[in-house]
């Protein structure tokens, strides 16, 4: 048996952005994430499987909303585009490097020209043309463990119906097996690792109360095992809160969320095991929760002390204009972009031999602690956003090689995955936890996501809710067999679905894309209300007119295609 275990959890997600803007915000997005993320990753991981034959070796989580985009034929078209345009600009940095007599440039061009070459080859010749069946195939062999999310990465704790947090998850489940499994998936990536417990909640817009169920509660509906939470959810809400702005909507949420603790650890709880959530209604499935590992996370992820801060790495922010390559390293965190150094590639192995080395002395001496503590391998569980490895930190998918290929050529630690490790050590039926209100955000708070810069969104979601709603129970009603109603009400229900994305919340707060941000809120808004008004309208005599408004509808915004999506909002105990 293993001292320990090793669980990566990769989110992987973007909101929304087919036939919605291209540069610097939409498509654009999803397809440097998969020229830098998704395609070379899965092409190491192919590579653990045909030339080594490893297994169990991470946690992917594929938002349901990121899938949907992958197997769009727009996305298979836009992106060989991308990568044709990536080549011809790189060619061009070349022919301008040389005949300045820059040769130490000339090599870096030749450099991405071959790089995005490679990605081509990748994508075309050994995918086919889809990272999805390429990602599926690996978890056929137990090469990985695919997780699901909220179909849209809704911010579950105040989406304002019980209704919508089931069918975000339920929704998620249904794209889930419809593109990765026949069986749903066990485990769920909460967006933004937000969570609510139970308890008499009060809309912050309308100030409506009423008694809300724990998020779990819609985990156990919807067949879901397990997820992950934020490290200060753990014991009893410690560090939430702290730092929180003083705005009058966050602090009644928060004075709310404070009012309903009830239960106390008896001692500070372990990150590295799984503990049950406790039950809170007799009809209620028992789920896990996995916590993320503190040390770990800040190692990678921190812009300060974290590996991609080292300065013989790619530097993110200079690019080259027109062309965009970035031919520059880190060179310290201090400097100024227009002092920043050269890039060396030639320093990178030894870079990411050293990093990768201390990222495992560090996971083996904790779980070898843990070990000796409590006599059995504990899980130390690290989540980070899928495109941290590759897009955000270039060299983030050899650490991701060298970490992996070190924990396989163990005899006492490996690399598990979350079901996995659920299956061989189950948690402690003695044990069940509370948890408090939170999210990896601000304050391991709300702030990011509602604040008095967003308010003005979720006034616009939750009439939506509403309104779906009520359209929904009249359909059933009178009009359950009407096939150009029930088109209107599913496509309601998508762009309800898009109009919910975490995304933009966050985009307003952090003022980073904010105007596309807002746009993306209005649009998805003014779509969902043209539908409504068809729907209200509508009669045997609709206009062609009315049903071309639909029609583009489903041809935009078409997440989760073919499927009955108002039937998600119904919830079966």
């Amino acid at each position: 048996m293993a001292i320990g275990y090793l669980s990566f959890v990769l989110h992987g997600h973007l909101p929304w952005v087919l036939s919605h803007g291209y540069w610097p915000h939409g498509e654009v997005w999803l397809y440097e994430a998969a020229s830098e993320t998704y395609c070379p990753t899965l092409s190491l991981l192919t590579d653990f499987d045909e030339k080594k034959g490893f297994t169990d070796l991470l946690t992917l989580g594929l938002t349901p909303v990121l899938t949907e985009q992958l197997v769009d034929a727009r996305f298979r078209t836009g992106f060989l585009k991308y990568l044709n345009e990536r080549i011809e600009v790189s060619d061009k940095d070349t022919d301008e490097f040389t005949s300045s007599g820059n040769n130490e440039f000339a090599k870096l061009s030749r450099r991405w020209s071959q790089y995005y070459s490679s990605v081509r080859e990748q994508f075309t010749e050994r995918f086919e043309q889809n990272l999805v069946k390429g990602y599926k195939s690996l978890q056929d062999k137990g090469v990985i463990e695919i997780i699901t999310s909220g179909i849209t990465h809704g911010y579950l704790p105040l989406l304002g119906k019980e209704e919508t947090v089931n069918a975000q998850i339920r929704g998620g489940q249904a794209v889930y097996k419809k593109r990765y499994s026949k069986n749903p998936s066990k485990g769920i990536w909460i967006p933004e690792m937000a969570y609510r417990p139970s308890y008499k909640w009060k809309n912050p817009v309308t100030g409506d109360k009423f008694d809300r169920k724990g998020i779990e509660y819609y985990f156990g509906l919807n067949d879901v095992k397990y997820s992950v939470i934020n490290t200060p959810l753990l014991n009893d809400g410690d560090d939430i809160g702290n730092n929180l702005e003083d705005s009058d909507v966050i602090q009644k949420i928060w004075k709310r969320s404070e009012k309903r603790k009830k239960i106390k650890q008896k001692e500070r709880l372990s990150s590295y095991q799984p503990y049950l959530i406790a039950q809170t209604s007799k009809t209620q499935r028992k789920t896990a929760m996995f916590t993320r590992d503190n040390e770990t996370g800040a190692i990678v992820w921190s812009g300060d002390i974290g590996f991609p801060g080292d300065q013989y790495y790619l530097e993110f922010h200079k690019k080259h204009f027109p062309s965009g390559n970035k031919y520059w390293r880190v060179t310290g965190s201090q400097v100024d972009l227009g002092e920043k150094a050269v890039y060396n590639p030639e320093k990178i192995v030894e870079r990411l031999d050293e990093n990768s080395a201390h990222f495992t002395k560090i996971v083996k001496k904790t779980l070898l602690e843990y070990n000796n503590e409590h006599s059995k391998p504990g899980i130390i569980v690290s989540p980070y956003d899928f495109e941290l490895f590759g897009h955000w930190w270039f060299e983030g998918v050899g650490f991701l090689d060298c970490v992996i290929s070190q924990f396989q050529d163990d005899d006492e630690y490996s690399t598990i995955t979350c079901s996995n490790y659920l299956s061989e050590f189950p948690p402690s039926e003695k044990i069940a936890i509370t948890l408090p209100e939170g999210s990896w955000g601000k304050g391991n708070f709300h702030w990011n996501w509602i604040n008095p810069e967003t308010l003005w969104c979720w006034q616009k979601i939750y009439e939506c809710e509403d309104s779906y709603l009520q359209a929904i129970k009249e359909f059933k009603r009178k009009d359950a067999q009407d096939g150009l109603l029930k088109r209107i009400l599913n496509q309601m229900g998508r762009e309800l679905f898009l109009l919910s994305s975490s995304d933009w919340e966050f985009l307003i707060s952090t003022y980073s894309a904010r105007d596309y941000a807002e746009m993306r809120i209005n649009t998805h808004y003014d779509s969902f209300q043209k539908l409504f008004s068809l729907y209200t309208a509508y009669t045997d005599s609709s206009t062609t007119k009315d049903v071309a408004i639909l029609e583009q509808l489903e041809k935009t915004d078409n997440i989760a295609s073919g499927e009955e999506v108002y039937e998600w909002f119904d919830i079966q105990e």
